[in-house]
């Protein structure tokens, strides 16, 4: 696929073409089996004809709510066939959350698995646009298909239309997908996404990871852009393999990479403190696996130097797939590369939206050099469309500075800098910090409401297992390699951090805690000092 042009890049073409070169070769593996492409695009044909029977037509907007599994793949690929719109859900939905997003994305339809369904009685009532639900039996002995509060048909019964091919016509600018974001600041917002928008995320990151023809491993959710587009897209274009297991797990990540002969591993950054504070084994560096993806820069060399693996990072968003990348190798300590002049004009603005100089932190922003490759908006939302999409811009919401080469860095989420005696700290930066202490496993940082300045600085503490620390401990160590005003006030040491399916901390659940994020657990440094 390295020759295709932009307006080659539709899904279901795309499988196509793929299938016919890679037939007989491995496409998808899991702990069940394997799949060829052959029989990916067989099956995709045979859902997309069990699809359009029961009335699933061009336009449609339908509803998508499977763990990790082949029937995922096969539905995103037979929707795409039939000119229909996946709408993937996040599969801890239920309730308000689970509603926001078939309402707001006008899902006609829902595929939802067995062990989901009974969540639909309590909302299906208050979703009058939802015709129709396909139920997939998934880990269930059986699912009752009345009660749902809908017409529901069960998955199995769809696939004895046949496979001749399938073709809607669909191209390159039409909406494949409306992703929604994980919702660690607000409420869910619904990306539009062009076929071109996710097929060219795709393969950029086959470029900038140099993994043609390799196996990736995922324990990343399909529902999310990263799986779904840097791994399982980018394992067809590249006419690789891609190993899907359900989620990230610690304890059997090198177990899977050694079983599945990986090369490269779908990653976000809170898996890699966790992997790197694991005990050290002397099976570390006997694997097969070359890269981590999305890998912080900065975590480079003790990845190198603990397990033989580099971390390749990028800034890569649903809303705009990869908009800065440094060639394979080519890359600069803490730095997620370069512009991707081929596909985007990027700067660093003000608050005006007047560009900054080398050094100076400010929002990164974007405009796309070739058409539908960036985000069309957000569906239903045109509020939060036009906050993006002003003064000929796209704002991407993150705070970032630039080097004189052109290199880009990341500083933290504009809503998630924590303001303190009158500086912009970076949450990510003091996390980053915390987490070389030998006891700590992870951390997350945010602001808390201060009487006496803008923000107070707290943070919710994972530690190793079998170890102790002391808050003052921890306090100490802070105060010997931050700045005063990087210090924080507050501690709490906690099990576990909550996290949205995409494994990023959601830490708007760590403000709403207690008072504002204060709880009767945590430890202020300022009471133990008087």
């Amino acid at each position: 696929m390295r020759k295709e042009t932009l307006e080659s890049f539709v899904l279901g073409d795309v499988l196509r073409s793929q299938a016919r070169a890679h037939r007989a070769e491995t496409f998808l593996k899991f702990r069940e089996g394997e799949l060829t492409y052959g029989e990916v695009d067989s099956m995709s044909d045979r859902m997309a004809r069990g699809l359009a029977a029961a009335g699933v037509g061009r336009g449609d907007h339908v509803g998508v709510m499977l763990p990790n599994c082949p029937d995922f793949v096969h539905l995103i690929f037979a929707l795409a066939r039939l000119g229909a719109v996946a709408v993937p859900i996040n599969i801890e939905y239920r309730g308000e959350l689970l509603r926001h997003v078939l309402a707001s994305s006008d899902a006609g339809w829902l595929i939802i698995d067995g062990p989901y369904a009974d969540r639909l009685p309590d909302v299906a009532d208050r979703l009058p646009g939802l015709g129709r639900v396909i139920v997939r039996a998934g880990r269930s002995d059986g699912v009752p298909l009345d009660g749902l509060g809908k017409p529901a048909t069960p998955l199995s019964g769809l696939l004895a239309h046949g496979d001749d091919p399938v073709s809607s016509g669909a191209r390159f600018s039409d909406l494949q997908s409306i992703m929604y974001t994980s919702g660690t600041t607000g409420p869910s917002k619904g990306a539009m996404v062009p076929h071109a928008l996710a097929l060219t995320c795709a393969l950029d990151s086959l470029d900038f990871l140099d993994r043609w023809g390799k196996t990736i491993y995922c324990p990343l959710p399909l529902f999310h852009a990263a799986a779904l587009w840097d791994g399982m897209l980018s394992a067809l274009l590249g006419g690789g393999s891609i190993a899907i297991v359900e989620r990230f797990s610690a304890s059997r990540f090198w177990d899977d990479v050694r079983r599945f002969d990986a090369q490269v591993t779908m990653s976000v950054f809170s898996m890699l403190p966790i992997l790197l504070n694991a005990p050290p084994s002397p099976k570390d560096k006997d694997h097969p696996l070359e890269t981590f993806y999305m890998g912080k820069s900065n975590l480079d060399e003790p990845l190198r130097e603990r397990f033989g693996v580099r971390a390749v990072e990028t800034y890569t968003s649903t809303e705009a797939g990869i908009a800065t990348g440094s060639p394979y190798g080519e890359w600069r300590l803490g730095s997620c590369g370069q512009a991707h002049d081929e596909r985007f004009q990027v700067a660093v603005v003000d608050d005006l939206d007047r560009e900054v100089g080398p050094g100076e932190p400010g929002e990164l922003v974007l405009r796309p050099k070739q058409p539908f490759v960036l985000t069309t908006g957000y569906y239903g939302d045109w509020e939060a469309t036009t906050r993006c999409f002003r003064n000929m811009w796209f704002h991407t919401g993150d705070r970032v500075w630039r080097d004189d080469e052109g290199y880009y860095f990341f500083l933290d989420r504009m809503k998630d800098a924590i303001r303190r005696r009158g500086e912009n700290i970076s949450a990510f930066d003091l996390e980053c910090e915390i987490n070389t202490h030998p006891s700590v496993l992870e951390c997350a940082a945010f602001g808390v409401p201060s009487e006496l300045e803008d923000e107070d600085i707290k943070v919710s503490v994972v530690v190793q297992p079998d170890t102790g620390l002391d808050p003052g401990e921890l306090i100490a160590f802070c105060e010997e390699r931050l700045p005063r005003s990087m210090v924080p006030r507050y501690l709490e040491f906690v099990a576990e951090l909550p996290r949205t399916p995409t494994d990023k901390v959601a830490k708007y659940r760590l403000r709403a805690q207690g008072d504002h994020g204060i709880t009767p657990a945590t430890w202020d440094r300022t009471e133990e000092a008087e």
